[in-house]
């Protein structure tokens, strides 16, 4: 006997045929005496239609059903958006809670690594969080204590250096003053004094990450005629015209290095300096011109590095240590500036003291 399909109709309805009464799928509801979803609001549905499926067997019977087709539940609706949202909810707050439990320590940790300055005592990160978490802020806890003990050995021993080579220096000096022959005398002490501002360079530049100073509110074009006027007095070609009052946050003493380097620089490679300062809402601006024959654009950037000269107008015989740039470059980024170079259209170089004030 054969059990296949033969053939398959559908058709809907408005009114149920007298053999599906009482019997079609959906007429009539079991009883639900716990009150279980929607058993009472569906008994009320009306129906709008039934659809009859027919299936032909093979064996030529016919195999019959009915099914009520009823309106829309809008209650079925409001309750599915109901559950949705309260199963979102109940997802998303612990959620919210686990990432509020993670992200506020390493929030803390990102400030604490941000704010790092190491001229001044650094702070431990409270531990918190998962464990993973809490390890990493030790372990960061632990490297900046590292990085402090390292810096302050290096400042230990950058005292220690100084003193000790000062000290040799300044015997030799006393005795050179007595070489009767003056012409050899002055070679000597030139190059002791030579030692000494190289050394003073290197001491500065090693140390200038631990500066302790803070910025101050200062009279910029004050700081700069003070600076002129030590160059006047020793007969350079300096000049500054103020053009009134320019007030700006600064650490004065290392400002005060940065310009003296960029001006002694003018003065002895390019014969002549002329300052200019302008000044914005977020930085200061202090350029240094001079007349000299400039730097071949290929090596300017190579001039910001210790002990580098471009050969073409800048060698030992001029003086100084090679660390004048690299110095105030120095500087000028410590105070979220930089220094720059450019060579002018008529001859000379303009080196741009730019100091952030923001």
């Amino acid at each position: 006997m054969s059990y296949g399909v033969a053939d398959i109709r559908a058709s809907q309805v408005k009114n149920l045929p007298p053999p599906f009464r009482n019997s079609a799928i959906g007429m009539r509801f079991r009883e639900r005496p716990l009150g279980r979803a929607f058993a009472s609001q569906r008994d009320n549905q009306e129906i709008q239609a039934f659809v009859l499926i027919s299936a032909k067997m093979k064996d030529g019977r016919w195999l019959n059903l009915a099914s009520a087709q009823r309106d829309r539940n809008p209650q079925l609706i409001r309750n599915l958006i109901f559950q949705t949202v309260l199963l979102y909810l109940l997802l998303l707050i612990p959620l919210i809670v686990l990432g509020r439990f993670i992200s506020k320590p390493l929030k803390a940790l990102t400030q604490n690594a941000r704010d790092f300055d190491p001229s001044k005592t650094a702070n431990d990160v409270a531990a918190g969080g998962p464990p993973d978490v809490q390890h990493l802020i030790e372990a960061f806890n632990m490297m900046q204590s590292r990085v402090g003990a390292m810096l302050n050995e290096k400042d230990v021993m950058l005292g220690a250096i100084g003193h000790d080579l000062r000290t040799p220096l300044a015997a030799l000096r006393v005795r050179v003053e007595s070489v009767e022959n003056v012409d050899d005398r002055e070679k000597m002490i030139a190059g002791i004094e030579d030692i000494d501002q190289t050394l003073d360079d290197i001491l500065s530049l090693a140390r200038l990450g631990r500066s302790g100073s803070e910025a101050e509110l200062t009279d910029v074009s004050a700081l700069i005629e003070t600076v002129v006027d030590e160059f006047v007095d020793m007969g350079k070609q300096v000049s500054f015209e103020r053009r009134g009052r320019i007030n700006a946050p600064l650490r004065t003493t290392l400002i005060r290095r940065a310009l003296r380097n960029l001006i002694s620089n003018a003065v002895k490679y390019g014969k002549s300096a002329d300052i200019a300062v302008d000044k914005t809402e977020d930085k200061l601006v202090i350029t240094v011109d001079d007349i000299g024959p400039g730097i071949p654009d290929d090596q300017m950037e190579n001039m910001f590095e210790p002990f580098v000269r471009a050969d073409a107008s800048r060698n030992r015989a001029s003086g100084g240590s090679g660390l004048g740039l690299t110095l105030a470059r120095a500087i000028a980024r410590g105070q979220g500036g930089d220094i720059t170079l450019k060579n002018l259209e008529d001859g000379g170089l303009r080196a741009s003291l730019i100091i952030s004030i923001a």
